[in-house]
């Protein structure tokens, strides 16, 4: 079972910066999952919330704001004191610690409350660059820009995110020419009739699991991964649960 760490080990180290994917890959994660934003003047940064007030000291919405102030925040202090002035990594940043070490990395493009333009070329183009297009899942709540990145680069495998329905999924006629690597839903909706979608040929890893029931659940279930806060812990569980 393949263990993602959502936006690195991010009960260790503050979400989506450069320490907590350090982290991820210290504690044995076989993936890093993060999210990308684009700045007002195009940049494309590492960052969850659409606005910058819970993990900054920064004010208002990324997309208003040029990376030369938010490079300046710091977005570690509000985690914890030793992880202050960490700063907001850009997505040229994280694939350049990525590249480096044998882990995959989830992409998940932040486009489903604010439509960023140009959002889902400015990734691939910096996929491309590095050359990880065999190590990058990128990810989305909207089909249009599933269908984008399929149009771009086909051979860059690509995720589709579900927070509160599966049941699209199941018309497969609707969702084929997606040709979708994996699915990943909000493990609330984790239940026995969701893996037939493993028949459809999809990889299903919920998020986010973190609680032994949850764990227990997808053991059971038999999904091929997930994504958990704390991967080295999860890790464990499940060495301890497979060794039971």
């Amino acid at each position: 079972m393949k263990v993602i760490a959502h936006r690195g080990s991010s009960q260790l180290a503050p979400e989506n910066t450069l320490p907590a994917i350090s982290r991820a890959i210290r504690d044995g994660a076989d993936a890093v999952e993060i999210d990308v934003q684009l700045t007002k003047d195009h940049e494309c940064i590492v960052f969850h919330d659409e606005w910058l007030n819970r993990t900054t000291n920064g004010k208002g919405f990324i997309c208003d704001t040029p990376y030369g102030h938010i490079r300046t925040l710091d977005a570690g202090s509000w985690f914890s004191k030793r992880f202050r002035e960490t700063r907001v990594p850009s997505l040229d940043q994280v694939l350049s610690l990525v590249s480096r070490h044998p882990v995959e990395l989830h992409i998940e493009l932040k486009n489903n409350l604010i439509v960023y333009k140009g959002l889902e070329e400015k990734v691939i183009d910096l996929v491309q660059q590095y050359q990880m297009e065999d190590q990058v899942v990128i990810s989305s709540f909207r089909r249009e820009s599933l269908e984008k990145c399929l149009a771009l680069a086909p051979n860059i495998r690509r995720g589709y995110l579900c927070w509160s329905t599966t049941r699209p999924l199941f018309a497969h006629y609707e969702w084929r020419h997606l040709q979708l690597y994996s699915v990943h839903p909000h493990v609330s909706l984790m239940d026995t009739s969701l893996m037939r979608l493993q028949r459809l040929g999809y990889r299903i890893f919920p998020y986010p699991v973190d609680r032994k029931r949850f764990l227990r659940q997808c053991i059971t279930l038999g999904v091929d991964g997930l994504f958990t806060n704390s991967p080295k812990k999860v890790k464990q569980m499940i060495k301890n649960h497979n060794a039971s």
